[in-house]
């Protein structure tokens, strides 16, 4: 289990490893980018993030927003737990319950609740808490990845050689 970092590194843009991660996303899965970067409060909920600050993820410039279809959401979040640990994810909101059902309200994945096994670290919402339900996915990374713009290279690159290998005939 990983800590979550929350909002307690606040920056006054979107990170250059966050970018590099995001188009990364949008190149694999088709999507688009609805933005990193916003210094605003967190929405939803009590108004207070996990660490008190009242600020958002995204004004820690290490969180992302993707919109697209159905099936390019749930490729993308498919995509994003199978490699949360290599990728350093520490947050996966599904707002649509198109990743994991759910009964109108999304769930939302945080590494802090993975204790591995299958759909680890998930959280099914039965109230409007993580957002308002938009086609879009929501995702957070953590302060190393999202610094390091060479990293995420360097982690894309092997965890895209490992499929690449398992699907080589035998």
């Amino acid at each position: 289990m990983r800590p979550y970092t929350g909002a307690t590194d606040p920056a006054k843009s979107a990170r250059a490893g966050t970018k590099r991660f995001q188009d990364l996303m949008v190149f694999l899965f088709g999507m688009k980018s609805l933005g990193i970067y916003a210094n605003r409060p967190v929405r939803g909920g009590t108004g207070l993030s996990v660490h008190g600050t009242g600020l958002s993820v995204h004004a820690t410039g290490r969180a992302c927003d993707l919109g697209g279809t159905p099936k390019q959401i749930k490729e993308a979040i498919d995509f994003l737990y199978a490699f949360r640990d290599r990728l350093e994810v520490e947050a996966v909101h599904d707002y649509k319950g198109y990743w994991i059902a759910t009964r109108g309200y999304g769930a939302a994945y945080r590494c802090n609740r993975d204790v591995g096994g299958k759909n680890s670290g998930w959280r099914v919402y039965s109230q409007p808490t993580i957002g308002t339900g938009g086609q879009w996915t929501h995702y957070e990374i953590s302060p190393t990845m999202a610094s390091s713009p060479d990293r995420v290279d360097a982690t894309f690159t092997a965890i895209l050689d490992d499929i690449a290998k398992a699907l080589e005939p035998k």
